[in-house]
């Protein structure tokens, strides 16, 4: 069995892992966010979230959720992701010739070069608890504040110490894609925080294995961070809804204010 970075062998199977994702749903809860809160609170003069806004997706990945935005909006998007694997297979479904897409391999846990062009940018789907340390998450609102327009808007969410602990049950699973078969386990340590999901992927070319570690924040720990960071939380959701969140949620959406 070989080691591998996260997200290198994990590309070929991706799309099987998160099968069970309606990400169309997801979708259409990101626009109705930007919808709802993401226009100074003046939503009777803003444009509607599916008009051609300028979007940066950071962890875009496969291009799964990508796909969703782009057919229920008219949006132009730049799609990232740290993974050269995981973007290039992006690039197989989105068609890297299609004039609303472009695509940059980008390490958003690291500062990177921003040009103040983004109306909206997004973080989705646990890709904030990738986040490990302090550092990691200082460079990464550094660098959103640089990239977006001036009041323009970060939307993100994070999984908490509670979905670990409340959905142990699911920290098992194995499937296939064609020729390759996955298998995936997990454990979350409470008292540092970290949740280890380790993948084995076997194939024709042999057998390769991926350590995914992830920090669970709280969501005092999060609010903190945004405060630190001088950037306006404008919503704080309760799991794909418009309830507040609160210290027990399992998933918190983060709809955020860039200075001006």
């Amino acid at each position: 069995m070989k080691s591998v970075a996260p997200y290198s062998s994990l590309a070929t199977v991706y799309d099987a892992v998160m099968a069970h994702v309606d990400y169309e749903a997801w979708a259409d809860y990101v626009l109705h966010l930007i919808d709802e809160y993401g226009w100074d609170g003046e939503s009777d003069d803003a444009p509607p979230p599916t008009e051609g806004i300028h979007v940066l997706e950071l962890g875009a990945g496969t291009g799964l959720l990508t796909e969703e935005l782009l057919d229920q909006s008219d949006w132009t998007m730049l799609v990232t992701d740290g993974s050269a694997p995981m973007l290039a297979e992006a690039r197989v479904r989105l068609g890297e010739s299609n004039e609303r897409t472009s695509f940059q391999e980008l390490d958003f846990s690291t500062i990177w070069e921003a040009d103040g062009t983004f109306d909206c940018q997004l973080l989705l789907y646990d890709g904030f608890n990738y986040l490990l340390d302090l550092e990691q998450v200082n460079a990464l609102f550094a660098s959103v504040k640089k990239a977006g327009r001036p009041r323009g808007l970060l939307v993100f969410d994070q999984s908490t110490p509670h979905n670990s602990i409340n959905n142990a049950v699911f920290f098992e699973d194995a499937g296939e894609k064609g020729t390759l078969q996955y298998h995936r386990k997990s454990h979350f340590d409470v008292e540092m925080g970290i949740h280890t999901t380790e993948f084995e992927i076997t194939g024709p070319e042999g057998v390769f294995r991926e350590v995914h570690r992830q920090r669970a924040w709280t969501r005092s720990q999060v609010v903190d961070l945004l405060a630190q960071a001088g950037l306006e939380v404008v919503a704080s959701l309760d799991g794909f809804s418009l309830d507040p969140a609160h210290d027990e949620s399992e998933r918190i959406h983060w709809v955020i204010r860039l200075p001006d």
